[in-house]
């Protein structure tokens, strides 16, 4: 939805995705390669292993779909909408740290923090995502006489 697979791998590269699928599935005497993580992800998966590294993979990308909608979803946002944005630049972050499997190291920490106050700027705003309507097509504020049973004919 706010990233395509190919642009995660093209951003983090397959070498790191490499060592994070290491570090989670490796297994003595049977390590993941890098044409495992590639059909994983950009093909269709036809090992146990292939099968554990896309639903991982998955997983990550739903967990990072629903948090920037979470942050969002008021702004009734097109895929065009999303494309011309941050969004995706933040998603990939997103990704990045979700993928990631020493979740203590300092570069991760930074990366999330500054993707999750990114997120924060675009809900309150100070960052735009779209475009504002044009004067003409806004709904302003409307007022409507006072529903009123004064009768000032009989005053």
């Amino acid at each position: 939805m706010f990233t395509t697979t190919q642009t995660v791998i093209d951003k983090i590269g397959i070498n790191v995705l490499l060592q994070f699928v290491s570090a989670k599935f490796a297994e003595p005497g049977e390590y993941p390669t890098r044409d495992d993580v590639e059909t994983a992800l950009l093909g269709v998966p036809a090992t146990e292993l292939q099968q554990q590294i896309a639903a991982w993979y998955s997983e990550a990308q739903k967990d990072v779909n629903a948090t920037i909608t979470g942050f969002v979803a008021r702004f009734k946002l097109t895929q065009d909408d999303i494309e011309k944005s941050v969004l995706p630049g933040i998603a990939i972050d997103l990704m990045h740290c979700e993928l990631a499997t020493n979740i203590a190291d300092e570069h991760l920490k930074a990366l999330n923090q500054k993707a999750m106050a990114l997120l924060d700027k675009v809900s309150k705003g100070v960052i735009q995502i779209k475009e504002d309507a044009p004067a003409g097509v806004r709904t302003g504020m409307r007022t409507i006489p006072a529903g009123s049973q004064f009768s000032w004919d009989r005053y």
